[in-house]
């Protein structure tokens, strides 16, 4: 769904309170405007798509009590936390990102743990690597997921899944989120010893049958 520059003529008490709607929603008046006109038509923009998507993810969140809401999101941007089972109980982020006009991709998750402790932050990306193997095992589909290791972070892009609703997209992203997240707990779990740390999180990543039945589509 493009956009285009349009020029139109609007009563000055209107737009001030458009511009008063806009203020208190936190969006500019040009989307208020487009808002507006879109539920007024019943055509749904970008913008509502990408909400509908991120209102999904956060009742997941509001779910599993183990994944807090970071931030009211942004138009394109929603953040979670999650407390990882190791010394002082660090957080993890989730970031999801959304790119609406991009006919492939959904948009972008990415994991990080910040630590001054080089012994966590070499666990937590031994799990990245764990975890990137999950998928090219069991996600893939016959084809090479886009992901990325790269300064304790993990990044994976997010296919965009034909004939869903947006409300189903982010049911697919919960579901990879939910199935993430317990898997991350159970390999931290098991360790320091690696192998049992391997072997729970894999219990739990083959337990987790539904979550994983929707998490897949969205491999590249």
């Amino acid at each position: 769904m493009g956009k285009s520059v349009y020029s139109v003529m609007l009563t000055d008490d209107v737009v001030a309170a458009v511009d008063a709607l806009a203020y208190q929603t936190g969006i500019s008046r040009s989307r208020m405007i487009d808002r507006i006109l879109a539920q007024h038509v019943c055509c749904e923009t970008p913008a509502q798509q990408m909400a509908d998507i991120f209102r999904r993810i956060e009742e997941m969140a509001n779910f599993h009590s183990r994944m807090q809401l970071l931030f009211p999101p942004s138009q394109e941007l929603l953040q979670l936390k999650s407390a990882v089972p190791y010394k002082y109980n660090p957080t993890v982020k989730y970031a999801v990102y959304l790119t609406p006009e991009d006919p492939l991709s959904l948009g972008q998750l990415r994991v990080s743990l910040r630590s001054q402790s080089a012994a966590l932050r070499s666990a937590m990306n031994g799990f990245y690597r764990f975890w990137a193997n999950l998928e090219e095992q069991h996600f893939h589909e016959g084809r090479f997921l886009s992901y990325r290791i790269d300064e304790d972070r993990y990044e994976r892009s997010l296919r965009r899944p034909n004939g869903l609703a947006p409300a189903e997209q982010g049911d697919a992203i919960a579901a990879y989120l939910s199935l993430f997240d317990a898997t991350l707990k159970a390999y931290f779990d098991g360790l320091p010893n690696l192998q049992e740390a391997a072997r729970s999180a894999y219990g739990v990543f083959g337990s987790e049958t539904h979550p994983k039945k929707n998490a897949h589509i969205l491999a590249l």
